[in-house]
């Protein structure tokens, strides 16, 4: 993965952290940076999903976010999740996120499962050499299905899914053809 793909993942993350005051604060902040990281039409999504945090209201946001990842788990992000519910198979997949994030020396000390977009996004922004590649391959069309779930809610984060979908279907074609 090269170093902007690596730049737009880390960006990402920071987009899809739960909007509480010190992020929103982080983020107004960085918007100007953030924004130029990404490419048109990319740039679009993330400048319209930046002036929609800074126009809305605190409290508007937080529920926004909590209506489309906490209330609906058609549309949570916890990866794992989307593939095997709460079944059997779901705890293997934890632990491989776990070790994944163990080897790559971070401590796992908020309340999140592992396989938490935000995170792993994050964990993925510190590779250059492959590491993750089997997130993208087993993950991407879980995120593509979140995409179409977050549009057909008319959600304001559909617009960073499209982004972040977009972005793993380039690294994933970077690595097939071995870049």
């Amino acid at each position: 993965m090269d170093e902007t793909a690596q730049k737009q993942i880390k960006a990402l993350s920071f987009l899809l952290q739960f909007p509480d005051e010190k992020t929103l604060e982080s983020l107004r902040a960085a918007a100007a940076g953030i924004e130029q990281v990404f490419a048109e039409p990319g740039r679009i999504h993330i400048r319209k999903f930046l002036q929609y945090l800074t126009e809305t209201p605190h409290l508007a946001l937080q529920e926004a976010f909590c209506a489309a990842f906490d209330l609906n788990p058609d549309t949570c992000m916890n990866l794992t999740y989307h593939q095997y519910k709460d079944g059997a198979k779901r705890g293997p997949a934890l632990a491989r996120f776990a070790r994944a994030f163990e080897q790559a020396g971070f401590d796992l000390v908020c309340t999140d499962l592992p396989d938490y977009l935000p995170m792993v996004l994050e964990l993925m922004s510190q590779s250059t050499n492959g590491d993750f590649q089997w997130v993208i391959a087993e993950h991407r069309q879980t995120v593509k299905m979140l995409t179409e779930r977050l549009k057909s809610m008319q959600s304001p984060y559909a617009a960073i899914f499209q982004v972040l979908t977009e972005l793993l279907e380039a690294v994933s074609n970077q690595y097939k053809k071995g870049a």
